[in-house]
């Protein structure tokens, strides 16, 4: 069952009020999902976010009973009727019994990284797992739990996750990134979610003139990276100092360090112009 925080939720264009023990609304069938992050009372990249839902949506033959100017009107709707400044955001969209779309939008749990891992870097570890459907926002418990478990048991923030031909697709909720000599290097896009905060970096790469190549990276590359992060909407882009047993120089690396900034300012900018 699905964490719903605070006092309302939206079910299509409807408020209604988030009481203790209430129904949520039942899918049946594959459903698809976005999470957005809301920063200073602002969703931040909403345009990107809800460009890419349109498509899972397309993907699985969903009808929206929305716009997406509609569904951006909705979306400050609820941040104001929960006075949210900080907290992520998130939208399900499915059929019920009687064959009708629901888009479902509320905001659920949100724990994000402390200060101190953008300063020191995480842990991640390997995980030999695939993702059905990678390009999708599916809703995947079995997945899920799969994950969670593994976290727990390597006691890791991160896994990256390993396919069958020895080679690291992506994080488990981000996308990743490795660094060798002055260029960047991440999995193709056929094989990963196309996340919302690995286009900006792309954005930020072509900006600084930072060559990045989309190509396999396999498993061995770990020992010899100069540099890694994973980027994703509740991480941004956050630094990887070991991987398994395997240290990264992350935190030493300058086009780490520039990316990192230049992404930080990016938000700051989107806020500014969505506030006037």
């Amino acid at each position: 069952m699905e964490k719903v925080e605070g006092p309302y939720y939206l079910l299509n264009d409807d408020l209604v009020k988030n009481a203790d023990g209430g129904s949520y609304p039942e899918f049946e069938g594959r459903t698809v999902y976005e999470v957005i992050r809301v920063e200073d009372g602002i969703a931040i990249f909403l345009e990107d976010h809800l460009d890419r839902f349109f498509r899972s949506a397309a993907y699985l033959d969903l009808p929206l009973p929305a716009t997406a100017e509609s569904i951006e009107d909705r979306v400050y709707r609820l941040i104001a009727a929960n006075q949210v400044g900080d907290q992520n955001l998130k939208f399900i969209l499915g059929k019920t019994s009687k064959s009708e779309s629901v888009l479902w939008i509320f905001f659920t749990q949100s724990i994000y990284p402390p200060k101190s891992y953008y300063e020191e870097g995480i842990a991640t570890s390997l995980f030999r797992i695939e993702r059905l459907d990678p390009n999708i926002k599916l809703v995947r418990s079995d997945y899920q739990k799969a994950v969670l478990q593994e976290r727990a048991d390597k006691d890791v923030y991160e896994l990256l996750l390993v396919d069958g031909n020895e080679e690291i697709t992506e994080g488990s909720r981000t996308n990743v990134f490795f660094v060798k000599g002055e260029e960047l290097y991440t999995p193709p896009a056929k094989a990963v979610l196309l996340g919302i905060v690995r286009k900006k970096v792309f954005e930020i790469c072509e900006k600084r003139q930072i060559p990045i190549n989309e190509t396999a990276i396999p498993v061995e590359w770990v020992k010899d990276a100069g540099g890694a992060f994973v980027s994703g909407t509740g991480n941004n882009v956050l630094p990887i100092s070991k991987i398994g047993t395997v240290a990264i120089p992350t935190m030493n690396n300058p086009t780490v360090q520039t990316i990192m900034a230049d992404y930080a300012e990016m938000v700051s900018v989107y806020k500014e112009a969505k506030k006037q």
